[in-house]
């Protein structure tokens, strides 16, 4: 064979080898990733604690807005039901046909144990109307943190529309949300980082904290041209405002609402919007009976329904004060729209039946403002205190996972409290048709409302021993 022909099959034979050994080497690699791959833990389990815990409130936020849309539509068509019975709507300063009759003392199982069995007095609401007497009042609005150099809020009180800001002195001030020009919203415009004053976006006037116009561009000025203004003063973290007769405001002193004690520390604050009457709203949350029932998904998830409900009166701060029993539990109603409870706690989220609030080493001390906004409409504020774990405020998403359980519990009471409007509108049920003894401080609650619109005094006094 000539030699060239030899040396060309060697050159091809080492070529082929060549091949088969990258060939292999490349099998070989491949086989090695895949049994890495398999082995590799997955990627869901390399995900860290926090992004775990910024997923699941992203889905529950998720949830709350589905939520919230559903609320909206539920609003519309409770707006749709006010519209069409306003124009028949009976006499507020009469009781309605089906008011109840309910016993100054009640015992245990409900029935009158009044010594007379003569002493009765009519339970009855006044459909969504607030009773003028509850505008001299201080009601907190919302919280001062809120409110910066440059910042408009608008909000509605005893159906009025007001805007608050700061003026250039840091006070905070507060005017009918209406132009006197042409009704533009005031709300929709802007401080004026000159004035300090309030500046229609219309056509640029300018209102200090008295609702006077302090500018008129454009035109020759008018004297004496003003909007209403509304009381404002600042407390204990909050703005405060006074919608009834304001020479009576100075002598009215600003209830507080912090817990007593220093151990207490601020942990949560929220302002919601609720489309719902602030006295409904108000009962709901004087009542705990209805909890393991209607918060199965939530604070009451698990609780076994109790043999018996029932609430003890004591001589605490408030309208009504006392302890609920099996649940430790303590709650006031405070004048004129204030739910304070104070929650014991074996440990961090768990509470424990049987015993009282007192006699727990760890607190939950919340309150409830349910501020009439209009006819059907609530400012909510809620304010939450723990005395135990300082630290857990600063930890980051702790604004949202409060807000997202607040959602969550409002929502559960939302359907329901909603659906009683409906039908109190429609005259098609009685909301106090029939209480019984776990019902004594919504009861109370209720009293209060009607001896108020009915007293000559501003404010009137209730039995402590009524109900017990």
């Amino acid at each position: 064979m000539p030699q060239h022909v030899q040396q060309q099959r060697s050159s091809h034979g080492r070529f082929a080898t060549r091949r088969l050994r990258r060939g292999a080497a490349v099998r070989a690699s491949a086989q090695n990733d895949r049994t890495k791959r398999a082995a590799a833990p997955p990627m869901s389990e390399l995900v860290t604690a926090e992004d775990e815990e910024t997923r699941m409130w992203r889905e529950r936020a998720e949830d709350n807005e589905r939520k919230l849309e559903q609320m909206t539509l539920q609003m519309q068509r409770l707006q749709q039901s006010v519209d069409a019975t306003s124009e028949t709507r009976p006499n507020v300063n009469a009781p309605p046909p089906q008011s109840r009759q309910v016993s100054d003392t009640m015992n245990e199982d409900g029935s009158d144990v009044s010594p007379s069995g003569n002493s009765k007095r009519l339970l009855y609401t006044q459909g969504l109307t607030l009773e003028p007497e509850l505008k001299e009042f201080w009601y907190p609005v919302d919280f001062s943190s809120r409110l910066d150099g440059g910042t408009l809020i608008p909000l509605e009180l005893f159906d009025t529309p007001w805007v608050i800001w700061r003026n250039n002195e840091g006070e905070v001030c507060a005017v009918k949300d209406s132009c006197a020009h042409r009704a533009c919203p005031l709300s929709l415009g802007r401080v004026s980082e000159e004035t300090g004053c309030v500046q229609c976006p219309y056509h640029g006037w300018e209102y200090d904290k008295s609702g006077t116009v302090k500018k008129m561009p454009s035109t020759p000025f008018a004297k004496n041209v003003k909007v209403e203004n509304l009381v404002v003063r600042e407390a204990d973290g909050l703005i405060w405002a006074w919608p009834g007769e304001p020479s009576r405001a100075e002598s009215t002193p600003i209830p507080s609402l912090l817990p007593e004690g220093s151990n207490f520390e601020k942990h949560a604050q929220i302002q919601l919007d609720v489309p719902v009457e602030h006295g409904l709203l108000m009962e709901n949350l004087l009542d705990l009976s209805h909890a393991p029932f209607t918060h199965t998904s939530t604070f009451a998830k698990g609780w076994p329904i109790p043999d018996s409900v029932k609430f003890h009166l004591d001589s605490g701060m408030g309208i009504v004060s006392g302890a609920w029993d099996p649940y430790p539990i303590d709650m006031q109603f405070v004048e004129p729209c204030f739910v304070i409870s104070t929650i014991g706690l074996a440990a961090p989220g768990e509470i424990r039946r049987g015993v009282k609030a007192e006699d727990c080493d760890k607190h939950l001390r919340q309150v409830h403002a349910c501020v009439p906004a209009s006819e059907g409409k609530t400012r909510l504020l809620y304010l939450m205190h723990l005395d135990f774990w300082p630290w857990m405020k600063n930890l980051p998403l702790m604004e949202e996972l409060w807000l997202s359980q607040a959602n969550q519990v409002l929502g559960e009471d939302l359907r329901l409290v909603l659906g009683q409007q409906e039908r109190m509108l429609k005259s098609q049920g009685d909301v106090w048709g029939a209480p019984v003894a776990y019902d004594k401080v919504g009861v109370r609650y209720r009293r209060w409302r009607n001896q108020l619109a009915s007293c000559d005094e501003t404010k009137c006094e209730v039995e402590t021993t009524e109900l017990d």
